[in-house]
C-alpha cells in the first residue's frame, strides 16, 4: 500500500498535468495549464522539501550538501545558483556556481574563480551576510546589471548565464550565520515572488541544519582523532619516562649501595680506628644514603604503577596478620616520635585479595604520614571494617587536618602541604601518591576525610575475599 506522500505525488504527477517549468522555458502554454500548475505548486513543493530533507541527511559533507541543494532546486525555481559560505569569522568563500546548462560550465568556473564576492559588491551575498535578512529582486534592470558588473568580461558572463530576477537567502542554524544561497532566474519573463522567497528560505533553513550537523560531526571526528593522537603521545611519553626512571634507578642505586658498604666498613674500623665524632658522621652518611635510596625506590614504584607495569602476587590475606607485621615495622618510628599507636583487631577476622608486600608498603606510607603530623605524643589508631565488597583499613591521626579543597591535591606526586622553606615534615611527597596507585592497581583505593584542627582519617580500600571475607 502506498503511503500518503506517494499518493499525493501520484495525484500531482498525473498524466496530462503540466507541473513545472523547464530550466529556460515555460511548459503548459494555455491558461488552464498555467492555473493547474499554480494550484498544484504548493503540493509539489511540499513533496520536494520532504524529498530534499531526506537527501540532505544522508550526507555528512557540508560542501556536498550545499551543492546538492543547489542542483535539486534549479528545476523547481527555474534558476541557476550561487553558494557562498562564511569561514574564519567574516571571510566569504564562493563554494559553487551551478548552472543547469552544461555548455556554460566554463563560464560558471570563471565566475567563481575570477570574480569572488567582495564587501563592495552592489548585489548578492556580501550585503545579505551583513544584514542576515533575505533579499528579493523581482526584476534586474539594465542599470542594476551594469552596477553589479565589475568589468566588461564580468558583464558578458552575467548576461550569458541570464540574470532577470534573483533571491538571496541566508543559511542560518542555531542563530549562527553559515553562508547564503543565491537563486537567479534565467527564464524568459519569469519573476520571483514573495511566495518563491518563502520557499527558498524554507529550503535554505533545511540545508543550514544539515550543514550544521555535518560540521558538528566533522568537528567531533577531528576532536576524536586529536584525542587518540594525544593518548598515543602520552603513552609514548609514559613509556619513555618509565624507561628513564628505571635506568636512573639502576644508575643511582649502584653508587648509593656502594656508599652504604663503604660507610659500614669505616664504622667497623677496617680502615683504621674511628673516633666517636667520626662514627656519628658515618651514621649521618648512612641515614642520608638510606633516605636517597628510599626516594629512588619510590619514584620507580610510582612510575611502574602509573603505567600498569608493576608485578602483583594476589592472594588471600588475613588483615590482622598483615597489620601486626606493619606494627612491628613501624614500632621504632613511633617510639622515636613519641606518638601513641593503637591497633584494633578485626573481629571477626577479615580476609582480602591483594599483594601482601604492596599492602604493607601502602600501610607503611599511610602510617609514616600520620606520624609526621602527630607531634607531642598524639595518638594514631588503626582499625578495619567491611563496606559492601571492600575492606576499609582506617588510619586515624589527630594532626592539624587538611582543608577540603586540598584533600585531592595531597595525592598528587611530589605535593606537600607544608612545602617551602617553612615545611615541617620530611619526605619526597610520594608516599600518598604511591599508596593510592598501589591500592587502585589491586582493585581498591585510598581516600581521606579531614577537618582543619581535628585530624585526618585515611582509608585503604581492598577487595574482600569472596570465600574468606570474615569468619564467625
Amino acid at each position: 500500500m502506498k503511503d500518503a506522500v506517494e499518493q499525493t505525488r501520484d495525484a500531482v504527477e498525473a498524466p496530462g498535468q503540466p507541473l513545472s517549468r523547464p530550466a529556460f522555458g515555460y511548459a503548459g502554454g494555455g491558461g488552464v495549464g498555467v492555473r493547474m500548475v499554480e494550484r498544484r505548486r504548493p503540493e509539489r513543493r511540499a513533496l520536494f522539501l520532504a524529498d530534499i530533507t531526506r537527501t540532505l541527511h544522508e550526507s555528512l559533507d557540508y560542501e556536498e550538501t550545499l551543492s546538492t541543494v543547489a542542483r535539486l532546486a534549479m528545476p523547481e525555481l527555474g534558476a541557476w545558483c550561487i553558494v557562498d559560505i562564511l569561514e574564519n569569522g567574516n571571510e566569504i568563500r564562493r563554494l559553487a556556481v551551478i548552472h543547469p546548462e552544461p555548455r556554460l560550465d566554463p563560464l560558471t568556473r570563471e565566475l567563481q574563480q575570477s570574480y569572488p564576492p567582495s564587501s563592495g559588491d552592489a548585489l548578492g551575498a556580501p550585503r545579505i551576510l551583513k544584514t542576515q535578512q533575505p533579499e528579493l529582486v523581482p526584476e534586474v534592470t539594465k542599470p542594476m546589471l551594469l552596477q553589479a558588473a565589475k568589468d566588461k568580461r564580468h558583464l558578458h558572463i552575467l548576461r550569458t548565464l541570464g540574470l532577470e530576477s534573483y533571491m538571496v537567502v541566508p543559511l542560518k542554524a542555531r542563530d549562527r550565520l553559515l553562508g547564503s544561497i543565491t537563486f537567479v532566474s534565467a527564464c524568459g519573463g519569469q519573476k520571483y515572488t514573495p511566495k518563491d522567497l518563502l520557499f527558498a528560505e524554507d529550503l535554505a533553513g533545511r540545508a543550514a541544519v544539515a550543514m550544521d550537523n555535518a560540521r558538528l560531526y566533522q568537528e567531533a571526528e577531528r576532536a576524536k582523532e586529536e584525542a587518540l593522537e594525544a593518548v598515543a603521545r602520552a603513552k609514548l611519553a609514559d613509556r619513555a619516562k618509565t624507561d628513564f626512571l628505571a635506568a636512573m634507578s639502576h644508575e643511582l642505586r649502584t653508587p648509593l649501595n656502594a656508599i652504604a658498604g663503604y660507610a659500614e666498613l669505616l664504622e667497623m674500623g677496617i680502615r683504621g680506628p674511628v673516633t666517636e665524632q667520626q662514627r656519628q658522621a658515618i651514621q649521618r652518611i648512612r641515614r642520608s644514603q638510606q633516605h636517597l635510596l628510599g626516594i629512588v625506590n619510590d619514584i620507580l614504584t610510582l612510575a611502574k604503577t602509573e603505567t600498569g607495569r608493576i608485578p602483583l602476587q594476589l592472594e588471600q590475606i588475613d588483615v590482622n596478620d598483615l597489620l601486626e607485621r606493619v606494627h612491628f615495622l613501624m614500632e621504632p618510628m613511633f617510639t622515636a616520635s613519641g606518638a601513641q599507636y593503637s591497633f584494633e583487631r578485626c573481629d571477626p577476622p577479615i580476609h582480602v585479595v591483594a599483594d601482601a608486600d604492596r599492602v604493607q608498603q601502602a600501610m607503611v606510607n599511610l602510617l609514616s604520614n600520620a606520624v609526621k603530623f602527630s607531634r607531642g605524643g598524639a595518638p594514631v589508631s588503626v582499625s578495619c571494617e567491611v563496606r559492601d565488597h571492600l575492606v576499609a583499613i582506617q588510619v586515624r591521626d589527630e594532626g592539624p587536618g587538611i582543608e577540603r579543597e586540598k584533600q585531592e591535591i595531597i595525592f598528587e606526586p611530589f605535593v606537600q602541604l607544608s612545602a617551602g622553606l617553612t615545611r615541617t615534615a620530611d619526605g619526597s611527597g610520594l608516599g600518598l601518591a604511591i599508596s593510592r596507585e598501589l591500592a587502585r592497581v589491586m582493585g581498591g583505593d585510598v581516600t581521606v576525610e579531614s577537618e582543619p584542627g581535628h585530624g585526618s582519617t585515611f582509608r585503604l580500600f581492598l577487595p574482600l575475599s569472596p570465600n574468606l571475607g570474615s569468619k564467625s
